[in-house]
């Protein structure tokens, strides 16, 4: 009987479209996060001149530059480790809902919680992928 929405993987295992394609939703978190840490760090030009932002603005850029270097860094752990099915990347992939929430905490934003959830969700959604019985886990130590 054929599933729709389904395709078999090497292993035989039906691998459903949403964990075939979940880390689309994580790559989009990311790269909303690189936007969002391009947009704290650009500041706009009045800033340069106003005295008023003379001492904030280091502390702006700061957060910026660590947020973009967070954000793409997550990207590369999505398109390579995590698409291999790496177990340590779903872990580690956990950062991002975490900095969206943390975001939220510091600036009570809407949107912020809402990308927490939404990256969560497309945490979530392929956990049998990860987490399957009859996957085993090769020995590091020999």
């Amino acid at each position: 009987m054929e599933q729709v929405g389904a395709v078999v993987d090497r292993s035989g295992r039906v691998k459903r479209t949403y964990e075939k394609y979940g880390w689309v939703i994580l790559a989009a978190s990311a790269g909303l996060g690189v936007v969002a840490a391009l947009m704290t760090t650009l500041p706009p030009i009045s800033w340069f001149w106003d005295p008023l932002f003379e001492s904030t603005y280091s502390i702006m850029g700061a957060l910026g530059v660590a947020l973009v270097a967070f954000n793409i860094l997550a990207l590369v752990v999505i398109l390579v480790p995590y698409r291999r099915n790496e177990r340590w990347a779903w872990f580690t992939l956990w950062m991002l809902p975490l900095q969206w929430i943390s975001q939220f905490l510091l600036l009570p934003q809407v949107p912020y919680l809402i990308l927490a959830v939404l990256t969560a969700v497309g945490l979530v959604l392929p956990f049998r992928r990860f987490f399957s019985g009859s996957r085993e886990e090769p020995s590091r130590v020999r």
